[in-house]
């Protein structure tokens, strides 16, 4: 039993690594530059001055100041890593997903949104209705809750610190698209979190482990949507879309998030149904703000 429990959590640390590796070594936007070739040839002027009984060309140079002015411009100075910068950003993000939730109505009922909403929403319900009290049962091992509820934490506590360390490394690197990418992970986390603490005053679900996994809405409790798979997936969603081109970081940021959502089941912490809202939950708000 205890080398199973090992070797469940060698996917999850070996896409936790990739994850770090790939935000390290991920390339952001090529910007072309064009060549100041010309400048060389603006800075000399060739001029041919007829001396008596010479032929002789002399070279005559431009003043300093009209070399200085054939310069190209320096770009100017990248404020996002300030105090005044991190504000700035942390408003216009708000401020975004602000925006966002103000469309939600309309964009709800729009057809091709609900091509994958209804979907959604029926498994849902059959999840509610069939499915998580008696895979609620199942679940009798405490130590398999215990490890299974601290992998996890360690799962959240990686996505965190990847972020974190994008927006940091950014900063140090005057990179400013790591920069951008680390702060809309850690703004997408927030917004998820957000947005299920609402959700769960709002339904006010039982726990699993209150009155022998009844899972009664309205009833005292917080345990739907699960926060842990929508923050996990707002991670997920933002690294994914910031760098759709890196394979291995892209499905690596989806196996973390994965296996982050799944192991509440185990722990006793949510229902199936709460992990699926709580993942679908995510996935859109990292998708918007990424896009955004």
């Amino acid at each position: 039993m205890a080398i199973f429990r090992r070797l469940r959590t060698l996917p999850l640390l070996g896409s936790s690594l990739l994850i770090f590796i790939s935000i390290l070594y991920a390339p952001g936007p090529v910007i072309a530059q064009s060549s100041n070739s010309s400048l060389n040839d603006s800075s000399l002027k060739l001029t041919r001055e007829t001396e008596p009984g010479t032929d002789a060309l002399k070279v005559s140079e431009q003043p300093p100041e009209d070399q200085q002015s054939a310069e190209a411009p320096k770009p100017p100075t990248d404020p996002g890593c300030t105090a005044r910068g991190f504000v700035r950003d942390t408003w216009t993000e708000t401020s975004q997903f602000g925006r966002g939730l103000k469309a939600v109505p309309r964009n709800v009922v729009r057809p091709r949104n609900l091509l994958w909403e209804l979907p959604i929403l029926a498994a849902t319900g059959v999840l509610i209705a069939k499915v998580d009290r008696p895979a609620d049962r199942r679940i009798q091992s405490k130590s398999l809750q215990h490890t299974a509820s601290q992998w996890s934490n360690v799962g959240i506590g990686l996505e965190l610190g990847s972020a974190a360390l994008a927006y940091g490394m950014g900063c140090g690197k005057h990179n400013s698209y790591l920069r951008d990418t680390g702060f809309r992970t850690l703004a997408a986390m927030g917004a998820a979190g957000a947005t299920v603490s609402v959700l769960k005053f709002a339904f006010d679900r039982e726990f699993p482990t209150t009155r022998g996994g009844a899972g009664k809405f309205w009833a005292g409790g917080r345990s739907f949507p699960s926060g842990h798979s929508a923050t996990s997936f707002a991670f997920a969603a933002v690294m994914a879309h910031r760098y759709p081109q890196n394979k291995w970081l892209k499905w690596g940021s989806y196996a973390l998030a994965t296996g982050v959502s799944l192991s509440r089941y185990p722990a006793k912490k949510h229902f199936p149904s709460d992990i699926l809202i709580g993942a679908t939950i995510g996935y859109v708000t990292g998708t918007y703000l990424a896009g955004h």
